[in-house]
Parts: structure tokens; C-alpha cells; sequence
């Protein structure tokens, strides 16, 4: 096969990868709107209010668990070839991604969700950062111009206004730096460890550590018995919805994420992530009827701007060193 070829196969399986990632943000966007009416649903019955952490987390634990269950049985090949080496690289990946969702959804709790929105939202400056200082790969000058973009369009979409910088900020700050260290695992796991036993495993982990995190809030231990539990999950609004983020929000998109992410650039990946708050808007105003406003579209169209943007820069870069190969043969 010529570098051609090579050139243009890498540049096809990219393309799908793109694609892949963009469906599973499709699902995250709209798995806002399902772990908001499931973690409500959950306060009822737990007595607790509905701002309390006990809720959202719950449900990420249970869904967490299914995810990983279901996984390991319908795929053999997530169960063989276990060694040692494999499970450290499962524990890599599952720490952050559990640490970054309970350190959220606590954040969320002392902050406004908006506010929570944008500071989670900065995965797209510290995957680039890190990048540079812990790997030394800093990402191409294209994909600065994206994330320069793609910022300022999550401000405009959260419309963030933070009034003080309290622990609801640290801890959104907090949740982003996990996230990051939880997409560049992904990547460096990928090149060592098949994908089958990564998926499930990071479920099974994540789903432990948000057990732990429920045992320790607000009404958590008198909502974790063995009864208690079955009577919430027998809650129409919490098993129709966790049904819907076990296999869509979680099993499907972060199956694709861990398959195709590592096809990319970490940076060119986070910043097709931010097209998550443009989904879950779009689908909460179909579905609940929440009607977006003037600057939440404009800052969707600037994140929108960011993604076509570096796709077609990208392109004409890659057809630029197609034709040097070509004069080079």
C-alpha cells in the first residue's frame, strides 16, 4: 500500500470516527433530560429535596452497573485475556470518569447549573494543556483556533455569571481537570489494552465509586438498604428513564468513545464533545418544551462554527500533504 493510501484510509477511518463521537454526544445532550426527571424522581421517593447530590447519583450508579453487567454478558470478548496489567489500565480509565461525574453532580450543588455547565465544559483547554506539559505533544494550531471558539460559544450558551468563587466552582473546576485525565486515559489504554475489556470494566469501577459517593451524602445510607432501593428503582420515572441512559448514554455512546476516540487528536475529540450542550438544548426544548433564547442559539452556532471549522481546515491540510506525496512519487 502507498502513503496514499495510507494517507487517505487514515483519513476515512477518522471520518467515522468524527461521526461516532458525534452520535454518542447526540445521547449524552440527550441523557440531560432523562437524569433530571429519573434523579427528581428519586428525591421524591427518598424523601430528600430536589436539590439534594443523593439523586443524580444514585442513578449514575445504578446505571453504571446495569451498563456494565449487560456489557460483560452480551460481549464473550470483554471477558477474555484478563491479566493484571489489564485490570490497572481498567482502574485508570474508571477513577476519573467515576471521580469526575460525582465531583459534578456534588458541584452542582452549590453552584447554578449554568455556571456548573461552562466550568465542566473546560475539558476542551485542559486536554491541550496537559497534552503539552505531561505528554509534550501539543495539539495542532488549528485546533486552537476551535477551542477558542468553541469557549466563548459554551459561555454564551450556559450564560454563566459566576458571582463568587465558592467549592460549587472549585468543584466544577475539579470535574473538568478529572474528565480530562479520563479522555487522555482513554487514548493511552487503547494502544495497549483491547477496547472490549476497557468498556466494561470502566462501568463495573465507576459504578463502585458512585455507590461509595452515595453512601456518603445527604440520605444516602438510610436509601441504600436492599428494600429501599427496590422500591425506588420500581418508580415508573426512574426505571423508564434509567433504562433509556443505561443503553443510550451509556453502554452505546461510551462504547463509541472508547472504540473511536482513540483515532483522534485528545483535543479534536473534547472539542466534538462540546456539541453536548447543543444537543441536550435541542432536545429539551422537543421534549419538555424548554425554548432556547437568542444567546444560548448564538453560542450553539459558535460551537457549531468551531467543529466545521477545524474539519475543513483539517481537510485541506490533509489534501496538501496528499498532493506533496504525489509530486514526492
Amino acid at each position: 500500500m502507498t502513503e496514499l493510501e495510507i494517507s487517505s484510509s487514515a483519513k476515512r477511518r477518522q471520518n467515522i470516527a468524527v461521526g461516532a463521537l458525534l452520535l454518542g454526544t447526540v445521547f449524552w445532550g440527550c441523557g440531560f433530560t432523562w437524569a433530571k426527571a429519573a434523579g427528581e424522581a428519586v428525591q421524591d421517593a427518598a424523601g430528600l429535596p430536589r436539590e439534594a447530590a443523593f439523586g443524580p447519583v444514585f442513578i449514575l450508579a445504578w446505571r453504571f452497573l446495569l451498563a456494565s453487567a449487560i456489557w460483560f454478558v452480551m460481549f464473550p470478548a470483554s471477558r477474555r485475556g484478563w491479566t493484571l496489567r489489564g485490570l490497572n489500565w481498567a482502574i485508570l480509565i474508571g477513577i476519573p470518569l467515576g471521580a469526575g461525574l460525582v465531583v459534578q453532580h456534588v458541584g452542582l450543588d452549590r453552584t447554578t447549573e449554568a455556571v456548573s455547565a461552562f466550568l465542566t465544559s473546560l475539558t476542551i483547554l485542559f486536554v491541550p494543556l496537559l497534552m503539552m506539559l505531561v505528554l509534550r505533544k501539543p495539539p495542532r494550531g488549528v485546533l486552537w483556533i476551535g477551542v477558542a471558539l468553541a469557549t466563548a460559544g459554551v459561555w454564551l450558551m450556559t450564560g454563566a455569571q459566576p458571582t463568587g468563587f465558592g467549592w460549587g466552582e472549585i468543584l466544577g473546576i475539579a470535574a473538568a481537570f478529572l474528565f480530562s485525565l479520563y479522555i487522555l486515559a482513554v487514548n493511552a489504554a487503547s494502544a495497549r489494552q483491547t477496547p472490549w475489556r476497557m468498556v466494561g470494566a470502566q462501568f463495573g469501577i465507576t459504578a463502585l465509586g458512585c455507590f461509595v459517593a452515595c453512601a456518603c451524602l445527604r440520605g444516602g445510607p438510610a436509601n441504600l438498604h436492599l428494600s429501599q432501593m427496590i422500591h425506588i428503582l420500581s418508580i415508573r420515572a426512574v426505571y423508564l428513564n434509567l433504562s433509556l441512559l443505561t443503553v443510550f448514554t451509556t453502554l452505546v455512546s461510551f462504547g463509541l468513545l472508547t472504540f473511536f476516540q482513540p483515532l483522534l487528536d485528545p483535543t479534536r475529540a473534547a472539542l466534538i464533545y462540546l456539541a453536548e450542550p447543543i444537543f441536550a438544548t435541542f432536545y429539551a426544548a422537543i421534549a419538555v418544551g424548554h425554548r432556547a433564547g437568542l444567546m444560548t442559539l448564538a453560542g450553539a452556532a459558535l460551537i457549531l462554527i468551531a467543529n466545521v471549522l477545524v474539519e475543513v481546515l483539517s481537510a485541506r491540510g490533509a489534501v496538501g500533504a496528499e498532493e506533496n506525496l504525489v509530486l514526492i512519487d
